[in-house]
């Protein structure tokens, strides 16, 4: 097998969420390894600079007059985030396997330090099998994080809190036909008093059939989401309940044209409508293609391109369409040190008439139209099997026709892990 399988390309263009992953095919095994129990215990240390924090626009100047902002507020800032966590695997029957992944974050800012915060990310995975046919998973995931400050009118502190519980199963009609379905179930709230309308209960259900062979995939999926609100907002001068449903459906598409050149893509509709006639329901065409082409075994580069739906609640919009394109190489120089960059762009066109920002907009007269373009070059160098060390850096501009909403940002960190437990098949 060719290592043309090594990159999730999905990740690359599209966000995938609980749910997606759990009704997504069974990875292949690669032939000769076999799979053996594993337990890994780490720390580990990330030292980073960011010059635009609170992503401003350049003619703000005045940090200490922004509603919420906590006391000698800075723009750039070094953050050191003290890590530790675990990564294991048992095996425990014949088809049956427990993944487990812990990890606690304490993130400590220089010099805006009413931002400190401590971030979490775990998830709990029950892979089962009965005979040859049925296979599927059940588990948990849960995060905790610093939310960013895009699009939003107030500066404080506010905690994302993420809990989703989900359930899957794959029927095997024969060696190449399968028919799966899953359902699952998110907690999703924040700290931020005038952010609570963002908290939600969710919950989704996902059913679909594929048809397999080897690398080659051919299926369609369709999904139902209903989410209810636990608070009101007020969007537009008039206060509403933030509810909705949605509906995807769309034809996946998974073909190796060589050895060399794989594309995953999909295409399809979604349908979000909302039960308040304060925030328009919307509806169209989204896809998404990625390219994945390996010149050599140790070059590989990804070309992807997409066209997805969206809505921000928190910039007071009823919904964008977001456009964007991207290129990510990757050269593998030795067995210990890799290199890697990702450059991008998206533009994405707002439907609505009263986006707030660091300046709230009374009125508008024309629709908002942003543009972000990003660039960000990583190494990864492994000295010994139980370290690496990962360097990063990345820039991104924001730009729009409405000037509250642009922004340039720039970032640079250092990452050290370090594996001071291994057992088993671990990396």
């Amino acid at each position: 097998m060719t290592g043309l399988t090594s990159i999730s390309m999905a990740a690359a263009v599209e966000y995938r969420d609980a749910l997606d992953i759990a009704v997504a095919p069974p990875e292949q095994v690669v032939a000769g390894v076999e799979r053996t129990d594993r337990f890994i215990l780490y720390v580990g240390n990330t030292l980073t600079y960011d010059n635009n924090i609170y992503r401003l626009p350049g003619s703000v100047t005045d940090l200490s007059t922004l509603p919420g902002i906590g006391s000698s507020p800075s723009r750039e800032d070094y953050i050191d985030s003290i890590s530790g966590g675990l990564d294991a695997e048992w095996l425990t029957g014949a088809r049956q396997s427990v993944d487990v992944d812990l990890r606690a974050d304490y993130n400590r800012f220089f010099r805006n330090q009413d931002l400190n915060n401590v971030s979490t990310s775990d998830r709990v995975v029950w892979n089962w099998g009965l005979t040859d046919a049925l296979s599927g998973k059940v588990g948990a995931d849960y995060t905790r994080l610093l939310g960013g400050f895009t699009n939003t009118a107030v500066f404080s502190r506010d905690i994302v809190n993420r809990s989703d519980y989900f359930a899957s199963m794959r029927y095997q009609v024969g060696p190449r036909w399968g028919i799966f379905g899953g359902l699952m179930g998110t907690d999703y709230s924040v700290t931020a008093a005038d952010a609570t309308f963002n908290n939600s209960k969710t919950k989704a259900v996902d059913v679909g059939a594929d048809f397999t062979a080897e690398t080659n995939r051919i299926g369609f999926d369709y999904r139902y989401n209903d989410s209810r609100a636990s608070n009101s907002a007020f969007l537009n001068g008039v206060l509403f309940d933030p509810d909705y449903r949605e509906e995807r459906a769309r034809v996946l598409l998974r073909y190796a044209f060589t050895e060399k050149t794989l594309v995953d893509a999909s295409a399809g509709y979604l349908r979000r409508q909302y039960p308040s006639t304060a925030i328009g329901s919307f509806s169209g065409e989204i896809w998404r293609v990625a390219l994945q082409w390996q010149p050599t075994p140790k070059t590989q580069v990804l070309f992807g391109a997409w066209q997805q739906l969206d809505a921000d609640l928190t910039a007071q919009t009823d919904y964008f369409v977001d456009k964007g394109v991207s290129i990510t190489p990757e050269w593998i120089a030795s067995e210990k040190l890799t290199f890697s960059a990702n450059i991008s762009r998206d533009n994405q066109n707002y439907i609505g008439s009263n986006p707030v920002g660091v300046v709230p907009v009374a009125t508008l007269t024309q629709a908002r139209h942003d543009t972000l373009t990003g660039a960000t070059a990583n190494m990864i160098y492994t000295p010994i099997r139980a370290i690496t060390l990962t360097v990063s850096a990345g820039h991104v501009t924001r730009n729009s026709n409405i000037s509250q909403f642009h922004y340039n940002d720039m970032q640079g960190s250092v990452n050290i892990v370090y594996k001071f437990f291994r057992y088993g098949n671990a990396p």
